[in-house]
Formats: C-alpha cells, sequence, structure tokens
C-alpha cells in the first residue's frame, strides 16, 4: 500500500511539472500572439537582417544570455555552498527552473521556491532567504546605476523644479548607500535579528548569514555588475540592430532610468512588458522620436532574456526530480 502511494505521488509530481512546463509555454504564446504585434514585429525583424550587421548584433545578444545566466548561477552557487555543495551546472539549472516559476508571479518572487527545491540537503527557509540576499546584489547594482542617472537625467531635462529632483537623487543615494552598507555587513545582522521576540524562535535561520565574509560578497557583486553591463548591452545592441540611431552615452542613461522604474514597480508576466515598453518609450523620448527600435529592443530582449530561458527552464523541470540531486 505503501508503495502504491509512492508511485500515485510520483506521477502527480511528474504531471504537475508538465502542466507547469505546458504553463511556461502558453503564458510565453500568450505574451507573443496577444500583447504584441506578431506580424508587424516580423516584418520589421526581416527589414532588420537586411543589413548584414544585425546578424552579428543579434548573434552577440544571444551568447551574452548564456553568459549572463551562467554569471547568475555563479553567484547563487557561491552563497548556496555555505549550506550545500552544488556544482555550477545543477546551480544553472536551478537558476534556469526558478526562472521558470517566476513567470507566474509578480516580480519574478517565485523565482526563490524554484530554485531552492533543487536542493536535497539544504534547509528550505535559510537557502530562500540567501536567495533574497543574492538578488539583492543586483538590485543594488541597478540603484547604483540608477541614482547616477537621475542625476544627469534631472540635470539636462528640468521636468521638476531643482528641489524636488533634489529631494529625489538624495533619497535614492541614501537608500542606495544604507543598503550597500547592510549588504556588506548582513554577517553582522545574525545576533541583533536573534535578540528580537519575532525573530527569537527562528534565529538559527540567520545563523547562515554570519558565514559570509567580504570577499564572498565582493565576487557576488562583482557577479552582479557583470550582469548589469552585460543586459545594459545587450539593450543598446538591440536597439541597433532595429536601426536606432541615439549615442551612445545617451542609451546607457536613459537604459539605466528604465532598468531602475522597472524594478521598482511591480509587475506580472502579463503586464510586464506593457510597463518595460512604456518606462523606455518615455525616457527614450528624449533623445529619438522613432519609438520603433525601442519597444523591439524592448520585446527582443525580454524574449532572448527571460522567455528562453524560462522555456528552457521548464523542458529541464520535467526531468528533474526534486529533493534527489543527480550524481555531479
Amino acid at each position: 500500500m505503501e508503495q502504491s502511494n509512492t508511485n500515485y505521488s510520483t506521477l502527480f509530481l511528474k504531471l504537475f511539472k508538465i502542466l507547469l512546463a505546458a504553463a511556461a509555454f502558453y503564458f510565453v504564446y500568450l505574451k507573443v500572439v496577444n500583447q504584441f504585434n506578431a506580424n508587424q514585429y516580423l516584418s520589421e525583424l526581416k527589414v532588420a537582417f537586411s543589413q548584414q550587421s544585425s546578424f552579428v548584433y543579434l548573434l552577440i545578444v544571444c551568447f551574452l544570455m548564456f553568459f549572463n545566466w551562467l554569471t547568475e548561477a555563479w553567484k547563487w552557487q557561491i552563497m548556496i555552498l555555505k549550506l550545500q555543495d552544488i556544482s555550477l551546472r545543477r546551480s544553472l539549472e536551478a537558476v534556469l527552473s526558478g526562472l521558470t516559476v517566476s513567470l507566474f508571479t509578480p516580480n519574478r518572487i517565485g523565482e526563490y521556491a524554484g530554485r531552492v527545491f533543487h536542493l536535497d540537503k539544504a534547509d528550505k527557509v535559510q537557502a530562500t532567504l540567501v536567495t533574497v540576499v543574492e538578488n539583492f546584489s543586483q538590485l543594488l547594482i541597478t540603484l547604483l546605476f540608477g541614482s547616477l542617472a537621475t542625476v544627469f537625467f534631472f540635470n539636462k531635462y528640468a521636468i521638476f523644479p531643482s528641489s524636488i529632483s533634489f529631494a529625489i537623487s538624495l533619497m535614492l543615494f541614501i537608500v542606495t548607500s544604507v543598503s550597500m552598507i547592510a549588504f556588506f555587513n548582513i554577517r553582522l545582522l545574525d545576533k541583533p535579528l536573534s535578540r528580537i521576540k519575532w525573530f527569537k524562535k527562528k534565529s538559527e535561520m540567520f545563523h547562515v548569514l554570519s558565514e559570509y565574509t567580504t570577499q564572498d560578497l565582493l565576487k557576488v557583486m562583482a557577479g552582479a555588475l557583470i550582469r548589469y553591463f552585460i543586459f545594459t548591452l545587450q539593450f543598446y545592441l538591440l536597439i541597433k540592430m532595429y536601426g536606432g540611431q541615439i549615442v551612445f552615452s545617451e542609451s546607457m542613461m536613459m537604459i539605466a532610468l528604465t532598468y531602475l522604474v522597472i524594478t521598482i514597480i511591480p509587475t506580472f508576466l502579463l503586464t510586464e512588458i506593457g510597463v518595460r515598453g512604456a518606462t523606455a518609450l518615455y525616457f527614450f523620448s528624449k533623445v529619438t522620436n522613432d519609438s520603433v527600435p525601442i519597444l523591439n529592443a524592448v520585446f527582443s530582449l525580454w524574449l532572448i532574456n527571460l522567455a528562453l530561458p524560462a522555456l528552457i527552464g521548464a523542458v529541464l523541470m520535467v526531468d528533474f526530480n526534486f529533493g534527489k540531486i543527480k550524481p555531479q
């Protein structure tokens, strides 16, 4: 009887993973067909590829996509090694699976669950906490460059009175500075948190924070910096691929502002492209009247950097037995 229950559980889990994978493919299909003019996009893509340089741009962007998620897997591996020994390959599979699960949650918070289920020895709550800290490094880099871009943007385009512009810039830098200090001192949070009544019973959960050295955190931050440069460059190359004629320095400023806003605003999958497109158009409208390359770049970047890896993750999830790590 026990064996029968085990078989039913295994079958149910397999069906669940297949349904989740199918849902991921269907969601991406909805995004492409219902929320974007697919025929117009394909037509403009054909025009773009009439230029030989466009193929080069696309190849570079696709190569950078792989390097982007490999870097994210390396970052996560550094953090998770305090809880469980895990290879870079397994870390990459966990990251891609997390991306698949994140399709169905606001601001991709489901990514945490998708990752930690790839661990069989680590405490799942601690692993989730560690994953939050690791993802926080990416937010800090986005805040840092977004804050710098905000200062230059307000200086060049006076959309607010100087007092308001100064207040916004100051607030961003205070938040970024405090967050940076907190990140590089997370090992010091263990004891203070354990003294708080609400956290006292869960003090063991925070003990893992004391194990991260400054060197560990610098590596993670370096990985976040590399990733930021990667998807910023990807955005710029895609704009060029679609014929956008924008000065490099201005593009970097507008891209940094776009990433800052879309990071702060909560979004679901079905509204994410709309938010990304509207935000990018607002900022880039200051330097160009041609909206087509911007919108096409936004959609292509979402397709290459998020949708495609998420679909790969969906396929990997079907073949993976959660809680049982394959031989490495």
